[in-house]
Order: structure tokens, then C-alpha cells, then sequence
């Protein structure tokens, strides 16, 4: 195999390591939980060996992560990222966000999607974080400021 092709396998398998050694249980009880032999979730893990995709998704369900996330946002963000956020509450916000935002862009833009340039994806990425960021302070704000009301009985 090419080191392209060798990619994604390879980073599967140390995705299923992290996520094996970092879950709280033994390999024994993982592959019990995931239907496979020990033997083959080791190998798996060392790489030595390609999981299966549904190989994949049990080991990471039996450590007890999400693991259709996991797998998209391995592929998109890369391990470290899957590993730290799948279990998140921005997980689920992605989770769903990456769910409905092509449906929403395909039907918003119709036939002018094919106007849409790859370069301009890194500046509405930034303005849509900037945009929720706002969003996620000004709530914070308000909500500061409805606790306080509530507290000293005052109106604001």
C-alpha cells in the first residue's frame, strides 16, 4: 500500500488504541463487548491488522463512545480532536451541525452552489465561529443577568 492509502487505516488504529487504553477497561472486556477475539482487537489496535468498519464502530461503542462521530470527525479534524471532543458538548453541537448544514446550504443556494469557491471555506468557517461565539456570550450575559434578577428581586 501507497502511504496514502495506508492513511486512514493507520490512524483507525490508533484511534482504537486511544480510545481502548483511555476507556477503563480491559482489552478482554472490550472485545467481549465488541464480538471479537482478543487477539484481533490487539492487532487491530497495533495496526498490525485492518479492522473492519464494523469492527471499527463496535471496539469504539464497547469503550463507550459515539462512534459513528468519532469516525467523522477522525476523518475531518484528525485523532486528537475526535478523541478529545466526541464526547463533548461541542460533540453534539457538530454532531448535528454536520448533519443538517449541507442540506441547508444545497437547498439555501440551489443552482448557485456551483458559485461557491473552496478558498472562501476557511473565512465563513472564522465568521461562523465568531458569529456563535457572540451568540453563546450574549446567552451567557442574559442569563447572568436573569440569575441576578432573580436573586435580588430587582427588574432589569
Amino acid at each position: 500500500m501507497d502511504a496514502d492509502t495506508n492513511a486512514i487505516p493507520m490512524k483507525l488504529a490508533r484511534l482504537l488504541k486511544s480510545s481502548v487504553e483511555g476507556c477503563g477497561r480491559s482489552q478482554s472486556e472490550i472485545a467481549r463487548r465488541a464480538g471479537l477475539k482478543r487477539d484481533r482487537l490487539r492487532r487491530s489496535m497495533s495496526g498490525e491488522r485492518e479492522a473492519t468498519l464494523s469492527e471499527v464502530l463496535a471496539i469504539l461503542q464497547a469503550c463507550g463512545n459515539p462512534s459513528d462521530r468519532m469516525l467523522v470527525f477522525l476523518l475531518l479534524a484528525g485523532e486528537e480532536f475526535a478523541l478529545t471532543y466526541a464526547r463533548s458538548g461541542l460533540g453534539d453541537f457538530l454532531d448535528e451541525f454536520l448533519r443538517l448544514v449541507p442540506h441547508e446550504i444545497a437547498e439555501r443556494l440551489g443552482a448557485d452552489s456551483e458559485e461557491l469557491r473552496p478558498r472562501w471555506a476557511r473565512g465563513t468557517a472564522k465568521l461562523l465561529a465568531r458569529t456563535l461565539h457572540q451568540h453563546v456570550a450574549e446567552l451567557s450575559r442574559r442569563g447572568d443577568a436573569i440569575e441576578e434578577q432573580f436573586l435580588t428581586g430587582s427588574r432589569i
